[in-house]
């Protein structure tokens, strides 16, 4: 993959990320700190997209903020590690025999 596609590629995550910043920088300092989580939801999110791309990443950030209900107790809460891919598995999903 070149480095121009991979740019490309990137361009709705680093969008989201450049939205997420702006709300770290505007609008989060502006209100009490209350995340039960380490890390925030708005670092989360920014990892998440980072590593997983805007659609994963974004599923799991949603995720996330679902989680900041009452009745979560909050705590440790990574972004999962990508599972590896089977190199035994072909483009359709089935085994190779």
């Amino acid at each position: 993959m070149t480095a121009a596609w991979s740019r490309i590629r990137s361009a709705p995550a680093r969008a989201l990320i450049f939205c997420i910043e702006l709300y770290r920088t505007y609008v989060s300092p502006t209100r009490m700190p209350t995340c039960r989580f380490t890390p925030t939801c708005s670092e989360y999110a920014v990892e998440a997209l980072r590593t997983r791309g805007v659609v994963v990443g974004s599923s799991l950030a949603i995720v996330r903020l679902l989680k900041c209900a009452p009745w979560h107790p909050g705590g440790w809460d990574p972004v999962p590690v990508r599972r590896p891919r089977s190199p035994d598995r072909v483009l359709d999903g089935r085994a190779k025999t």
